[in-house]
């Protein structure tokens, strides 16, 4: 297998659209009534459209998948995203063996990472 992507299924494609293009910075490569391609860095995202918000969980203690975002600097881009109103899921970083991290949810409600992996 090669060149793994991401699937999301989100609940507004519009506003999903809206959300990952101009507020993350991912490009839109296709557009289509019930789906959406994305490019970020070597990564491919295709979004489709459900009728629900995601499932309620606790991030980092259930299943689930997680974009992870690599940033150089972590403080400034929860800066950066906070004044576009995305809305963090810790009130500070955490830490992991590899870096840090701070998590956030989607306008359906999927929770991504951005990272600043240790030097």
């Amino acid at each position: 297998m090669e060149n793994p992507s991401t699937l999301l299924v989100v609940h507004n494609l519009n506003i999903s659209k809206e959300f990952y293009v101009n507020v993350l910075g991912l490009e839109l490569m296709e557009e289509h009534d019930d789906c959406l391609k994305l490019n970020i860095g070597h990564h491919l995202v295709f979004m489709f459209q459900s009728g629900m918000e995601s499932i309620e969980y606790k991030h980092g203690y259930n299943a689930n998948s997680t974009l992870v975002f690599t940033v150089q600097n972590l403080d400034e881009k929860i800066r950066d995203l906070k004044s576009k109103g995305v809305v963090f899921v810790h009130e500070s970083p955490n830490q992991n063996r590899w870096g840090r991290y701070s998590a956030f949810k989607d306008p359906s409600g999927i929770v991504h990472e951005v990272m600043e992996f240790c030097t």
